[in-house]
């Protein structure tokens, strides 16, 4: 055995990172619908829900030859950069009906 990473071990080792930080953020999106006082059990449903089904979309994909999960991944952050430009939108909406509701640290 090799005293070297190679670079399979290098990428295997960035992604463990990527899923832990995957996790981690997961926990923190689900916090923050767990602590939504009006309509809180079904937010949290909901986005329980969405972690799951990405997470199967996932798994799934993984099954697939390299290739065709390099399209899937594609596939996947395309649509997941034109969902965060609707959030944007809408929080840019909702902050400039309400201001009040902006986070203190952050500017719009």
């Amino acid at each position: 055995m090799s005293p070297y990473p190679t670079q399979e071990d290098e990428l295997r080792a960035k992604e463990a990172e990527a899923e832990d930080l995957k996790r981690a953020e997961e926990t923190r999106f689900l916090a923050t619908f767990q602590g939504a006082p009006r309509n809180a059990e079904k937010l949290s449903e909901l986005a329980n829900s969405i972690v799951s089904n990405f997470n199967s979309i996932m798994a799934e994909s993984r099954q697939e030859p390299y290739q065709r999960q390099e399209d899937l991944m594609a596939g996947m952050r395309k649509l997941f950069e034109e969902q965060v430009n609707v959030i944007k939108a809408r929080r840019a909406y909702t902050i400039k009906i309400n201001p009040s509701t902006a986070l203190k640290d952050e500017k719009i």
